[in-house]
């Protein structure tokens, strides 16, 4: 008897823990270093956070990243949200973090002012074109395919 109940706690923790972990299609891979600009089939184009130029977008910026991936997500931000970053400097300071925070809590998203993969999926971007045009769409929305 207490060698199954030993075995159901040992499935139960197991279980437990792969709830709780997630997707591993979500999980980051790092911090994000740099920023990749993707163009659309339209002729408008974007740049979001990536670890390395065209490296992939699966990670993650928090307080005290400083980049150009930090800066698109400024922009980002202000032109498809308003909210004030305290400028397009690329320093992920604290008014950044408040700007992410509450542009997650508005998208249903859990509110830790981290940007990550679900955050990036969530996000409608800045994208533009040569000619000054700006819309803000997520990238899924974007008329694909999608080339960097």
């Amino acid at each position: 008897m207490k060698r199954s109940l030993a075995c159901l706690g040992v499935f139960v923790s197991l279980t437990a823990g792969l709830i709780t972990a997630g997707p591993m299609a979500q999980a980051a891979s790092g911090g994000c270093t740099d920023r990749t600009t993707y163009y659309d089939k339209a002729g408008y184009y974007t740049a979001i956070p990536t670890v390395g130029l065209r490296g992939t977008n699966f990670c993650t910026l928090r307080r005290g990243a400083s980049n150009l991936g930090v800066y698109e997500l400024q922009v980002t931000l202000f032109q498809c949200y308003g909210q004030n970053t305290n400028g397009f400097d690329g320093q992920f300071g604290a008014a950044t973090e408040a700007a992410l925070k509450r542009v997650q809590a508005g998208l249903g998203l859990t509110a830790d002012g981290v940007y990550g993969p679900n955050t990036r999926d969530a996000l409608q971007w800045a994208w533009r074109t040569s000619a000054g045009n700006q819309r803000c769409l997520k990238l899924t929305s974007a008329p694909g395919p999608l080339t960097d």
